[in-house]
């Protein structure tokens, strides 16, 4: 009876005891390097590994940016969490990026991490064993002669660091011609935007109605002499170009009169476009001063100017006759 007794007794110890040291194992924290060598300055990954049962709750260690007053940290990353082998653990980790400058073997203190389980109040701990990192100086050769610092490498320069200048260089460029288009266009006497008149007629036809506009306008009374003579003589420049296409818009006035004679039309009409481009010239150039009587008069030999000289339908029967003689000037305006 001693003896069962005894079997007894030693069978529930050794299984007690078993019981103990599995959990015991099963709970471990291990820290870990990588490489227990590096050069001085390089980066070392140290690894902390908890595994606890998934009923415990875990403290984690908060963890400085140094280690020891040697070893500092670079890179610290999120704690993870896997599975195990055995269904009821689980695995808890971080990864830290180390480094060191100063040589020599430096010791890494343990991590504690502490843990408890739910209904107990007390808190429990695991302690990891020390590592040791060794740091070594960068190997001289004190054979060869010392040599300048070796100078930056210059990399060829790619589209992305030079658009922004190219699309500075678009900008000032685009501001300059916009500045000079508005002062030529201010001295030419013409609106910043030209506004394109639709064309409802014939030329002629257009022509006129531009002329009664014009006087509608009355710049010359209000003393815009020059932008007067300015529309005046564009009215002219269009209805050469769109009815009898002589490029009036871009020539000076004795560049229209000879293409002028080169087209063939009225004679008697040239006298009068020499005398309106005339006067246009000495009040826009000369600036000159127009008495009351030549502005009116301007208009006017506009209006016969453009009666003269526009297409006139001929009768079939009398096509080959000769044409009327057109109104001219008064002699003194011709000289």
């Amino acid at each position: 009876m001693n003896m069962n007794f005894r079997h007894i007794f030693v069978l529930l110890f050794t299984l007690i005891v078993s019981v103990v040291f599995t959990d015991s194992r099963a709970q471990k924290a291990v820290l870990s390097l990588d490489s227990s060598s590096i050069k001085i300055g390089e980066r070392v990954q140290l690894r902390l590994n908890v595994a606890l049962p998934k009923t415990a709750t875990i403290y984690w260690p908060a963890i400085a940016d140094t280690l020891t007053s040697k070893i500092e940290v670079a890179y610290k990353s999120k704690v993870d969490t896997n599975s195990t082998s055995r269904q009821e653990f689980v695995n808890y980790s971080q990864n830290l990026l180390i480094t060191s400058f100063d040589t020599g073997f430096h010791y890494i203190p343990p991590f504690i991490v502490h843990y408890s389980y739910s209904g107990d109040t007390s808190r429990h701990q695991l302690l990891t064993d020390a590592v040791y990192l060794k740091v070594r100086t960068v190997e001289v050769d004190t054979t060869r002669a010392i040599r300048d610092i070796r100078g930056p490498i210059s990399a060829p320069l790619t589209f992305s660091e030079i658009a922004p200048y190219l699309g500075a260089i678009a900008i000032v460029g685009l501001i300059i011609g916009l500045v000079w288009y508005y002062f030529w266009r201010k001295r030419m006497n013409k609106p910043l935007f030209p506004m394109m008149a639709k064309v409802v007629g014939p030329p002629w036809e257009i022509a006129l109605q531009n002329l009664v506009s014009l006087e509608d306008k009355k710049l010359w009374q209000n003393g815009k002499i020059k932008e007067y003579y300015s529309e005046l003589t564009d009215i002219l420049r269009q209805y050469l170009f769109q009815q009898h296409g002589i490029e009036a818009m871009e020539m000076i006035t004795s560049e229209i009169l000879a293409a002028y004679d080169s087209a063939g039309l009225q004679p008697d009409g040239r006298a009068i476009l020499s005398y309106i481009l005339v006067q246009a010239d000495y009040t826009k150039f000369a600036k000159a001063i127009p008495q009351r009587s030549e502005n009116e008069l301007s208009m006017t030999y506009a209006k016969q100017f453009i009666e003269a000289t526009k297409p006139v339908s001929v009768p079939s029967e009398i096509k080959n006759n000769a044409k009327s003689p057109l109104l001219t000037p008064d002699p003194e305006i011709e000289a």
